[in-house]
């Protein structure tokens, strides 16, 4: 089965909803939490892409095995960085809850694993 393929089935058809929804209620209503929480989505995506990426080259290496730590730590820079330049569009409150859902996402997949 393809990458991305894969990627969609775990995580990726979960964190469409919250993304399709946040930019909806943005679109009515204008809230910078609602904002935040897209880029903050957009942002989990990318995260959980990586994440998703290093582990399944893990799989097949017996040398050195890449975390992807330094990208995820960029990822969550540039999009504060967002908030820092636009602080009236998003929500700080908004961006860390959308970037929460990245890492709640490993850890039920981490429980999901180990209850196998």
């Amino acid at each position: 089965m393809p990458f991305f393929r894969r990627f969609y089935r775990h995580f990726l058809k979960f964190l469409l909803f919250p993304l399709f929804l946040s930019l909806l209620i943005y679109l009515f209503t204008k809230s910078s939490i609602a904002a935040g929480f897209a880029l903050g989505t957009i942002a989990s995506i990318f995260l959980l892409w990586n994440w998703y990426y290093n582990l399944e080259r893990a799989y097949g290496s017996e040398g050195k095995i890449r975390t992807g730590t330094v990208a995820r730590l960029l990822i969550v820079i540039v999009t504060c960085l967002f908030w820092v330049r636009f602080p009236g569009v998003f929500s700080i409150f908004g961006i860390a809850g959308g970037l929460l859902l990245s890492y709640i996402m490993i850890i039920f997949r981490a429980i999901k694993e180990l209850t196998k």
